[in-house]
C-alpha cells in the first residue's frame, strides 16, 4: 500500500523530461548529450474543494516527510503502477476557498 493514498481530482499531469548537456565551442559548434538514458517523471496532482480534515492530513504528510527531503510510494490513480517519489518543492502552498475548504496542489518527481 503507498505512503500516499489522498485521490487527486480527475486531471493528473505527467511529465517525462530530460536533461541535456550542451556545450558550446568558440567556432559555435555546440555538442549535445544525454545525461540520463531515460526521463524523469514528474506528476502533478490537484485537490480542490477538500475539507478541513483533508487540508490536515495533506499538511502533516507534507510536513512528515519535511518538504522534498524523503521520499516515499505513491500509486498512480490512472494506471495504477506504485512509484518511489518526492516532492518537487521544499514549499507546499494552500488556498482556502470558502469556510473550511480547500484547494492545494502537489509536484512529485519519480526518484531513480
Amino acid at each position: 500500500m503507498s505512503d500516499l493514498s489522498a485521490t487527486p481530482d480527475s486531471v493528473l499531469e505527467e511529465t517525462p523530461r530530460f536533461k541535456t548537456l550542451i556545450s558550446e565551442y568558440e567556432n559555435g559548434v555546440e555538442q549535445r548529450r544525454a545525461k540520463w538514458s531515460t526521463p524523469i517523471r514528474e506528476f502533478n496532482l490537484t485537490f480542490r474543494n477538500r475539507n478541513a480534515s483533508e487540508y490536515g492530513t495533506a499538511l502533516a504528510f507534507f510536513t512528515g516527510k519535511t518538504g522534498a527531503l524523503t521520499s516515499f510510494t505513491w500509486t498512480n490513480p490512472n494506471n495504477s503502477t506504485e512509484y518511489t517519489v518526492r516532492f518537487k518543492d521544499d514549499s507546499l502552498k494552500f488556498t482556502r476557498t470558502g469556510y473550511q475548504i480547500y484547494h492545494y496542489e502537489y509536484s512529485l518527481v519519480v526518484v531513480k
